[in-house]
């Protein structure tokens, strides 16, 4: 039992504040006890994370509401100074509004990219891919169609295992950024190959500086006079986070006319064509 009390001594280390915890498990054994260090290894591994997500997400929290609530100080301070008219008073409570907004936009966005920090609050289902970003780009037909771009969609008759309830506000967030930020029509595309489902949203703007692309997916990170210079900086890093919870990845890439941005997920199967159905939606047609 002399394993068993070393397991013990050490949960009772953690218990006293020790941090990065680890027990001391044979790598060259396989028996109950064994088992059960490993077990308890993992469960610390996620311990850890977790803490460490905690951390992050409250160093961003802070860090990023700074700001916002500065201005929502400043703004009646600066209004009660001396009497104001009615048309000074209006413009300060829409200032005011806006800030309200963007800290509830901040918020949402944090805890979202928080939840998203387990794949544990993945649920996974077939989901057939031209009503997947059909559904997600509706939203953005008036803004496209008020702009005069073309927004379009390109996907095969397949079915994908993801969760739709992440990916669609993902999808989303970067036909937003395309209609926001570029230039000219804006596609979205899935294909299926070797098992992998790849989304890409593709526009013709200026695209990113090229110095910016490493860091495109980090939190709050921003090019001065880019398309991100807008928002909270947590748009992409929203996108990079889902991709990474199905067990992809993200990329934007500069083209000759343009820019793309492509999230890559495994787990992907084809459905079977039936009939003379068209093999490919368009959300123009």
């Amino acid at each position: 039992m002399r394993p068993v009390e070393r397991y013990r001594g050490g949960a009772a280390t953690l218990a006293d504040g020790a941090q990065n915890l680890r027990l001391d498990v044979p790598a060259d054994r396989d028996d109950e006890i064994t088992r059960l260090g490993h077990t308890l290894n993992r469960m610390l591994d996620r311990l850890a994370a977790s803490a460490a997500r905690e951390r992050r997400f409250i160093a961003d929290a802070s860090h990023e509401l700074r700001t916002p609530l500065s201005l929502l100080r400043a703004e009646p301070d600066v209004a009660l100074h001396r009497p104001r008219s009615a048309e000074e008073l209006t413009r300060t409570l829409r200032s005011v509004d806006s800030e309200v907004q963007r800290l509830i936009d901040l918020s949402h966005a944090l805890l979202d990219l928080e939840e998203l920090g387990s794949t544990d609050h993945l649920t996974r289902a077939p989901v057939h891919l031209a009503a997947l970003l059909n559904t997600a780009v509706a939203p953005h037909l008036h803004t496209a169609e008020h702009a005069g771009r073309a927004l379009t969609v390109e996907a095969p008759p397949a079915h994908a295992d993801v969760d739709t309830r992440r990916l669609r506000p993902a999808i989303s967030n970067l036909v937003d950024n395309a209609l926001r930020h570029g230039r000219g029509p804006v596609t979205v595309t899935a294909t299926l190959r070797g098992g992998r489902l790849r989304l890409r949203v593709t526009d013709e703007g200026p695209g990113f500086p090229p110095e910016f692309l490493p860091r495109a997916f980090d939190r709050f990170a921003r090019a001065e006079a880019s398309r991100t210079s807008e928002g909270s900086g947590l748009g992409l890093a929203f996108v990079h986070a889902v991709a990474t919870a199905h067990g992809g990845t993200t990329y934007a890439e500069n083209t000759g006319h343009g820019t793309t941005v492509t999230l890559e997920l495994p787990t992907a199967r084809r459905l079977p064509r039936r009939g003379r159905g068209r093999p490919w939606g368009r959300l123009d047609q």
